[in-house]
């Protein structure tokens, strides 16, 4: 059998397949013994298994809502969001995928060995952010090096990325020893921390702190996840046209969801924390002290309550941006469903703030209408070549709200289809300055003030 069709069967598995063995092997290597590597490797997978199941099912009960908002509001907009699985189909399709697999994975074991990052990312299928990249610029270059190339400066750029945000998993998350390199949780991270560093220093605005414990504290019993969910769901079915039953079905399905993901994630961090130590004990061994950082898919930062309002909040919010930003063709639609990945790193910057992350999230949007408009007809023609031009609604294009729409892949997609004598330099040029002031600057205060 081709080699290249065995690599796609193993891929086509999931993650929710691929987890559990890559978390035993990764405790073997760390010398933890065969019993307990099967148990945590086996509580992982199901714990991932039950967080997919219950996102899974707010998807399906927010995306019908969803297109009937859409259809409500009367938005008529020619470039449809069909979802970061429509994207990442395309990358996992790509004729040189292996390659481009083979150097992000070289890319992250030589970065761990060069002791220039600390993440080893077990969440092989977000490769696929990469992947896609890599594909895109393949299509449009038909140079099979500059491809990869584009595909392992992407990976780099997460990996430390993930280096960086990992203060905010452990702190906010309480999952010390994780971080999270996916590029779509990451994504909006550099801009939203210099506007929240200015937030931070506006008398008065600094003061407003909305989180759950606030909500609690003054809403009582309506302050509570369930309800939230509950009040967040009947509002989003009234904006869909939905008759009171079906709001209220709605409502009872965001409840359910606000009370089980954050029992699958528990049951996620119950798993790795094995594994956590016994690493803990060999790196302290084998290299001085040196934290590695697990790598793993942002599903583990959807059980907290902030996340999922904000979430639910921003689905009107980008609705309205749609129609109201001009030059914009692009209409938010499956993606709407997965904005819990998208927002959940923002919660973290503002240690919960639902109004901040909120007022946050909306300005690291509004750049992704106008890539999204501008990549659609390369987008459209990627999925087309691949074999997925079925999906393709008549007379429409299609992006995503990942892809190369997100405002650093796009950045490395137009570098790697310039001129490469110019714009590649230029691109690790400012990438390496960024690297240096974080590493002298920004990371050795946030360690020491989290040690203190």
């Amino acid at each position: 059998m081709d080699l290249f069709i065995i690599f796609k069967s193993i891929i086509k598995a999931g993650p929710t397949v691929l987890l559990p063995i890559v978390i035993f092997l990764f405790a073997v290597c760390f010398r933890l013994s065969i019993g307990k590597a099967i148990q945590s490797a086996l509580t992982v997978g199901a714990a991932f298994a039950g967080l997919k199941l219950v996102i899974e099912f707010l998807a399906k009960s927010l995306g019908p809502a969803t297109k009937a908002m859409v259809t409500h509001m009367g938005v008529q907009l020619n470039v449809i969001d069909m979802g970061f699985a429509t994207v990442a189909a395309i990358g996992w399709s790509s004729p040189i995928v292996p390659l481009m697999v083979l150097a992000l994975l070289g890319t992250n074991i030589a970065l761990l060995l060069l002791n220039k990052t600390n993440t080893l990312t077990v969440d092989i299928w977000n490769y696929h952010h990469a992947l896609t990249v890599g594909t895109f610029v393949y299509f449009e270059t038909d140079n099979v090096t500059v491809a990869v190339a584009a595909a392992a400066c992407t990976g780099m750029f997460v990996y430390k990325m993930a280096d960086w945000a990992s203060p905010l998993v452990s702190k906010y998350y309480k999952l010390p020893g994780v971080t999270i390199p996916a590029i779509h949780a990451l994504m909006n991270l550099p801009i939203a921390v210099p506007i929240n560093w200015l937030f931070d220093r506006i008398p008065g605005f600094n003061k407003i702190d909305f989180n759950m414990e606030t909500l609690r504290k003054y809403f009582g019993v309506f302050g509570q996840p369930l309800m939230i969910g509950l009040i967040l769901g009947v509002g989003i079915g009234f904006l869909s046209g939905y008759d009171p039953y079906q709001a209220f079905g709605l409502g009872i399905n965001m409840a359910a969801a606000m009370m089980l993901l954050p029992k699958m994630t528990h049951l996620f961090v119950e798993g790795l924390k094995p594994i956590s130590e016994q690493a803990r004990k060999v790196t302290d061994k084998k290299f001085k002290g040196r934290k590695i950082l697990i790598g793993l898919d942002p599903a583990v930062l959807l059980g907290d309550a902030a996340v999922i309002t904000t979430a639910l909040l921003m689905v009107p919010i980008l609705l309205g941006l749609a129609v109201i930003i001009p030059g914009n063709k692009l209409l938010p639609f499956a993606d709407l469903a997965a904005l819990p990945y998208k927002v959940a790193m923002v919660v973290a910057l503002t240690n919960g703030n639902i109004f901040r992350s909120l007022i946050l999230c909306t300005i690291a949007f509004i750049p992704y209408f106008y890539l999204g408009t501008w990549t659609a007809p390369m987008v459209t023609a990627a999925a087309t070549t691949v074999g997925l031009g079925d999906s393709i609604p008549a007379g429409m294009m299609i992006s995503s709200l990942t892809g190369t729409t997100m405002p650093i892949t796009f950045i490395i997609y137009k570098v790697f289809v310039g001129n490469l004598m110019i714009t590649v330099p230029i691109l690790l040029g400012v990438f390496f300055a960024i690297w240096f002031f974080m590493e002298k600057k920004v990371m050795p205060k946030v360690e020491l003030r989290d040690s203190i």
